[in-house]
């Protein structure tokens, strides 16, 4: 499903997706067929066109079939049915697609709004950790669900009633109890205040974004560098059609709404733009060809300076033989690239797209995916699967190294404050004692051992072939293990895993 462009030796026969392999780079691939160095090659059930292509395909040629995909539809073959895509299919069912869920949702989701408390400590190897638990029956069984925050990682999940060994009529027991599987030192202690799940759901909102800055560059036939690209400063009708697709025009000057760091009171960064809210989502596109345009500046510093500050870059292209290299926009915050592509040669409506993703190696894979489908037709589909596109884009960046130090740091200090101000009203009393037990109902016993599905977000900085072993693992472990593993942990990585918990004697 994804290429790997370490090497030129390693590509997938739909090289080159319009883009130039660049170190540092995957692309991701269009069809299900792959050629790994030294491995065989992996394919689906559908017949591919170059099932005998050679390794030694060329750009022309291969921009030459790229560019059939756009002429797929002719007159003659418009009223011959074909069958959906699964992108078309759950279109219709769902009228969008899905977003990938961030770790940071998980509180509001199942504890915010709820009874449930919360617990902390100060651990000798952690650092500050926090875990909130609270009773559910799912099923007809008795569920604790636990969710714990440290520093670098956290640990959300469900846990049997009969696999915690503590009298469930307590709950200071049940909490103690856990403590213990993961060894934590000194124990765990109620931060029962007014405030604390407010706190907690602040800690959450800091990571999760509902503005976003994007940038559009537009690149026209024999533009390969930077200076070329953003020394464009009008738009084609193409174009101009397609920001229309992504949002609305806005004038800049008195906009009221998220602005992306542009300036709305002096007209210092351009007189529009284009804005879209989306799923309660505010966007705003730094469109090249919108930003300030100094004729005497070859580097157009102004442009530069707005879209490579930008982690997403829509790159439309309008050309039927040049391809784009991400090397070409130099920054180090973009990391993902997602290429649109006409051409100025068809007349036919309405226009059809065709699409490319190329995403620095940190990052991993990310939903939609191309092989579902990567040409479209303008329209509402589209626009929602390339704004799905974009965001998931955005969110699955933030695991990169650079994006996901920054965090840490933040969320380092917000622990350390909400616990040290928790750990300052226990010494003074003014946390309520254990014994206040609330609405916490006795748990009878459970004789039935189930699968426990913990989800352990923690930040792994890995190339993406490896990314791509890892994402197929399945485990098996306690969960006294797997948080004994993260507390000895000095990386992360974002996956769910399942485990199997199974009830210990204490010696």
């Amino acid at each position: 499903m994804f290429s790997s462009l370490r090497s030129l030796d390693e590509f997938c026969e739909d090289y080159p997706h319009n883009l130039i392999p660049t170190p540092g780079y995957w692309i991701e691939c269009s069809r299900q067929k792959i050629a790994f160095p030294n491995q065989h090659t992996i394919w689906d059930d559908s017949e591919s066109e170059h099932e005998d292509a050679a390794r030694g395909i060329t750009v022309e040629p291969q921009l030459e079939r790229n560019c059939s995909d756009l002429y797929e539809d002719d007159e003659d073959s418009d009223n011959v049915p074909r069958k959906k895509t699964a992108i078309e299919e759950q279109w219709e069912q769902q009228q969008g697609f899905e977003l990938t869920s961030v770790e940071q949702e998980t509180y509001e989701k199942y504890f915010y709004g709820t009874e449930h408390w919360n617990y902390f400590t100060n651990d000798e190897d952690l650092g500050p950790v926090i875990l909130s638990i609270k009773q559910e029956t799912i099923n007809g069984r008795d569920q604790f669900r636990i969710l714990v925050r440290a520093i670098s990682y956290t640990v959300h999940g469900l846990i049997p009633a009969s696999c915690v060994f503590a009298d469930r009529y307590n709950r200071e027991e049940v909490v103690r109890s856990l403590g213990k599987e993961v060894n934590l030192n000194p124990p765990l202690t109620l931060g029962q205040l007014p405030d604390t799940p407010e706190e907690l759901l602040k800690l959450d909102q800091v990571f999760i974004k509902s503005e976003l800055k994007v940038g559009v560059i537009y690149v026209k036939e024999g533009q390969y560098t930077e200076e070329q690209i953003l020394d464009n400063n009008e738009n084609s009708p193409l174009f101009e059609e397609f920001l229309q697709l992504l949002g609305d025009k806005v004038r800049l000057r008195g906009f009221d709404k998220y602005k992306g760091g542009l300036d709305t009171v002096h007209d210092l960064t351009g007189l529009y733009s284009v804005y879209t809210n989306w799923r309660s989502i505010e966007i705003m596109f730094h469109v090249s060809t919108q930003l300030p345009y100094e004729k005497h500046d070859p580097q157009k510093l102004q442009r530069k300076r707005h879209i490579g500050n930008d982690i997403v870059c829509v790159v439309f292209l309008e050309a039927d033989n040049t391809a784009f290299s991400p090397a070409c926009i130099k920054s180090h915050f973009l990391h993902t690239f997602i290429l649109v592509r006409v051409s100025a040669r068809i007349k036919r409506k309405p226009t059809r797209y065709e699409v490319s993703v190329v995403t620095r190696d940190e990052v991993g894979a990310y939903k939609p995916y191309l092989w579902e489908q990567s040409v479209f037709e303008k329209g509402p589909m589209f626009r929602e699967w390339l704004l799905t596109k974009i965001v998931n884009g955005e969110r699955a960046s933030y695991s990169a190294p650079k994006f996901a130090r920054m965090q840490e740091r933040t969320r380092s200090q917000m622990l350390e404050d909400i616990v040290a101000n928790l750990a300052n009203h226990a010494e003074t009393g003014q946390i309520p004692k254990p014994y206040r037990r609330g609405s916490w109902r006795p748990i009878g016993e459970d004789p039935c051992m189930l699968r426990v599905t913990v989800s352990c977000c923690m930040r792994l900085y890995v190339p993406h072939s490896m990314y791509l072993k890892a994402i197929s693992l399945s485990f098996s472990l306690s969960l006294s293990l797997l948080l004994s593993i993260c507390k000895k942990q000095t990386y992360s990585c974002t996956q769910t895993r399942t485990f199997s918990h199974t009830q210990t004697q204490a010696s």
